[in-house]
């Protein structure tokens, strides 16, 4: 009995610890917060281009046996053109889950932030002449940009660009074509004679979705190349994007084919 009484002093006396609490997104962001966080994201957008762009260009991606459409090719964004949503009217929400909403026609974006965290979550589409465009990513900054902008890049995260075209034959399902960047241990490096523009460096990786119920094809975020950057010669009048490690050996997501070694040299000058 003595024991009996002796379990339950101890136990009622051991302290328990609290629940941990999940972070919690920002729920009283001001249009002015939410439209410079935006703006944010679409300043690292020129990167975000750059790498996905020169990668599927010059590493022969696709130039094989069953290509992307060439229409969906032919959408990419460039770094002289990424396309940008414009922030006109008010944002709504937040809703349950923290997410802002702003709707135009036949568009929207979608962010949610966590300044404990300094993450940013956002997803946008936009549908024109039957193909919708989208974008969706997962940001960790180097600084809190509902505070701070100015100088403000991500330190890591990932960044999806993908497009949807209807299936001829079933118009409930829709072919995709989309690539992931994710990203780590990133800097900036800014280029003096190019207005200052700064080109995200660090370890990335290149992820390709490809969609296809016509042609039968159905590839889920396969990893195409891994691999390192960084800029020589930011201060001249042409700086070089150096990237360099291993990539998908013919650039077919529907191969498995192994993979090679490679280094791309990107003059930079040439493209912004």
């Amino acid at each position: 009995m003595l024991v009996i009484f002796l379990l339950f002093f101890v136990s009622g006396c051991v302290k328990q610890n609290p629940p941990t609490q999940e972070p919690q997104p920002d729920k009283d962001l001001s249009n002015d917060d939410l439209n410079n966080i935006w703006e944010t994201v679409e300043n690292n957008g020129t990167s975000f281009g750059l790498y996905t762009i020169a990668l599927s260009a010059n590493l022969g991606f696709f130039s094989v046996s069953k290509p992307v459409p060439s229409n969906l090719i032919e959408k990419l964004p460039t770094a002289k053109s990424v396309d940008k949503l414009t922030i006109e009217a008010n944002w709504q929400g937040p809703d349950a889950d923290g997410w802002y909403t702003q709707t135009s026609d036949n568009s929207y974006v979608k962010v949610r932030y966590y300044s404990s965290l300094k993450k940013l979550e956002f997803k946008s589409e936009s549908t024109v002449g039957g193909v919708t465009t989208g974008e969706s990513g997962s940001l960790i900054f180097n600084k809190n940009i509902r505070v701070e902008t100015e100088g403000a890049y991500p330190v890591s995260g990932s960044v999806s660009l993908y497009y949807f075209t209807p299936f001829e034959n079933d118009p409930n399902k829709m072919n995709k074509f989309g690539f992931t960047l994710s990203f780590s241990n990133v800097g900036i490096t800014y280029l003096s004679q190019f207005n200052n523009i700064g080109i995200l460096t660090g370890n990335m990786s290149l992820y390709v979705t490809l969609i296809n119920y016509d042609s039968n094809i159905n590839v889920n975020n396969k990893l195409m190349a891994s691999f390192t950057s960084q800029v020589q010669g930011a201060d001249s009048d042409d700086p070089v994007l150096v990237m360099s490690g291993s990539k998908d050996k013919d650039g077919d997501p529907t191969t498995d084919d192994g993979d090679d070694n490679f280094e791309l040299n990107l003059h930079l000058a040439d493209v912004l």
